[in-house]
């Protein structure tokens, strides 16, 4: 340090210096004689490498410490407007730096965190994921290309995960305990396709979304989902259940923006809650708030894809406890059965193992061993090759168009699949997984084929309306809400007359108890759509959907189905 000449009484700013007990940063005074008194401890040493800005125009200074523990540097970001307030010796300690009490001590420190160190610019963000060339993880590991140097970014989200994302093992030893059971293993393929696939969605300008894999217990699903967290850091600490607050899903999901989100078991949480989340998670933006200084907080958005657990299908379970569940969020978050259909639960192959259940203690134990290292290297390959991203896009392309004709809807589904495919092949390709090149479009397709056979064939709003329909009718069609034609006589939830027409027997129902309960919440044009389409439903003879009733000179109106099922579901 260069000698530093002052006048009598003067004091300077306080700075980094090394003293007796360490690295600190001091405050040096002079006594009247022009002697330098013993130095202030203020803190532990850190540096002021920067000024950060985030979106909301909020300022920042960067500064560079060292980690009491790992002896690793670390960077952080402090609030411009919290500097001198207690919420910033909060924030300090928190980091492991020292931060002496007494308030002169402080009045010094804050002093020095506003006007000394660089000017470098920052951008700082609360949401993980690509910012311009580099990848934030939710731990705020930043990954920068090789060859290139991307902006300087500091991240100051939810960090409450850090140390789940620590990577352990290597890449290769993740092949060989893990990666090469995937070959022939359909769900795991869909698994960690769908994991790789995350920080593609941005990239390619798809939609947020995801998979639900349902079936019976200790089948294998969470084995899967484990899997798939296995590619970014340690699935024990990363595995979410749908338990949880609205505001805390939005935090947990824009620290996986360009990420991968797994809930487990859905049957832990209720209904309206995991509509409610599913929806706001993969809508991907959060909600309008007032700040308190006036005007609203600068709304969050983020992309994440969104793999699930569970017993049942999405729509049964949401629809079983009478809440919605949309054609929307269908296509965003459909179901998938975990069972493979060769009695082994999720697997198709054992490779070797006497059974499922040895398999997947196998994989559980060695993820907890070998994790994060391929979610690391696959995000080098996207930002050091150039041609990766574009392969990827030709390996989608190639699996939708082994597909047949496909509508909206599952076209977006299929999209989904795609990728998920399209970023395992192209891990394979760069030698990242051990997987033979087209096995995973292979895999992934047995589970499109799986959804498709289950909910993708028609429109998925017409089977719903159709099923609802089926509902009401298995329940009163032979009860006592529906009156024979010639009785004079209705209970106080009449439904409607049964009319025996040849063969057929034909259900004149009520508007009311046909637009309440039959149409639900869609609308009764589409209903009545839907319902003449498949034959069920029948027109008057003016063409319109309601057939005329005069009973005692007064004309009564009803809707009217054919028989108590549309005739496919008779043959």
């Amino acid at each position: 340090m260069p000698v530093m000449k002052f006048d009598v009484n003067e004091t300077y700013a306080p700075n980094p210096r090394t003293t007796a007990k360490g690295q600190y940063i001091v405050h040096i005074s002079i006594d009247k004689e022009g002697n330098e008194k013993p130095p202030l401890l203020l803190a532990d040493k850190f540096d002021i490498v920067g000024n950060g800005t985030d979106g909301s125009g909020a300022h920042y200074r960067i500064i560079r410490y060292q980690d009491r523990c790992t002896r690793q540097t670390r960077h952080a970001a402090l609030p411009c407007a919290e500097i001198g307030s207690n919420a910033a010796w909060a924030k300090l300690q928190g980091m492991g730096i020292v931060v002496y009490s007494g308030r002169a001590k402080r009045e010094y420190l804050a002093d020095y965190l506003q006007t000394e160190g660089e000017n470098t610019h920052y951008a700082v963000t609360a949401r993980a994921g690509w910012h311009d060339k580099a990848y934030i993880l939710p731990s705020g590991e930043v990954i920068r290309p090789d060859n290139a140097e991307a902006g300087r970014v500091i991240y100051n989200g939810d960090k409450s995960q850090a140390h789940a994302y620590e990577a352990a093992g290597t890449a290769q030893e993740w092949n060989a305990e893990i990666g090469q059971y995937l070959t022939g293993n359909s769900r795991l393929c869909l698994a960690v396709g769908t994991a790789l696939a995350a920080p593609l969605i941005g990239l390619l300008n798809m939609e947020a979304g995801g998979f639900h894999l349902f079936g019976d217990s200790r089948d294998g699903k969470s084995t899967a989902a484990r899997i798939a967290l296995s590619i970014w850091g340690n699935p024990a600490a990363l595995m979410q259940t749908w338990t949880g607050t609205a505001h805390g899903f939005t935090n947990l999901a824009n620290a996986r923006n360009d990420g991968l989100l797994v809930l487990d078991e859905i049957g832990q949480a209720n209904a309206r809650q995991v509509s409610q989340t599913a929806y706001s998670v993969i809508n991907g933006v959060s909600k309008v708030q007032g700040a308190k200084e006036g005007g609203n907080r600068e709304s969050t958005r983020w992309k994440t894809l969104l793999f699930s657990t569970g017993e049942k299908p999405l729509d049964a379970f949401i629809r079983r406890h009478g809440e919605d569940w949309n054609a929307g969020q269908a296509a965003r978050l459909p179901s998938i059965p975990s069972n493979a259909g060769q009695g082994l639960g999720i697997y198709d192959r054992l490779h070797g193992f006497p059974n499922g259940a040895a398999l997947s203690e196998h994989l559980t134990a060695a993820a907890a061993e070998q994790h994060g290292t391929i979610g690391r290297a696959f995000i080098a390959i996207l930002q050091n090759d150039p041609a990766a991203l574009q392969t990827a896009k030709e390996r989608q392309n190639t699996f939708m168009q082994t597909l047949p004709e496909l509508n909206g809807q599952a076209r977006t589904v299929a999209l989904r699949f795609a990728l998920a495919a399209a970023a395992l092949e192209t891990a394979a390709l760069h030698g990242l997984i051990t997987i033979p090149a087209g096995a995973a479009m292979t895999a992934v397709r047995l589970c499109f084929d799986s959804w498709h056979e289950r909910a993708g064939k028609g429109k998925y709003e017409d089977e719903t309306i159709i099923a609802q329909a089926e509902a009401f009718m298995s329940i009163h069609a032979h009860g006592m809400r529906f009156s024979d034609w010639s009785d004079h006589h209705t209970n106080h939830d009449h439904a409607g007359y049964r009319k025996q027409a040849g063969e057929d027997t034909e259900y004149w129902i009520n508007p009311p108890t046909f637009e309440i309960e039959i149409c639900g919440s869609y609308d009764k044009a589409k209903v009545c759509e839907v319902l003449h389409a498949v034959g069920w439903l029948l027109k008057a003879e003016n063409g319109r959907w309601q057939h005329q009733r005069k009973r005692n000179g007064t004309a009564s109106r009803y809707y009217v189905l054919k028989n108590e099922a549309p005739p496919e579901t008779e043959e």
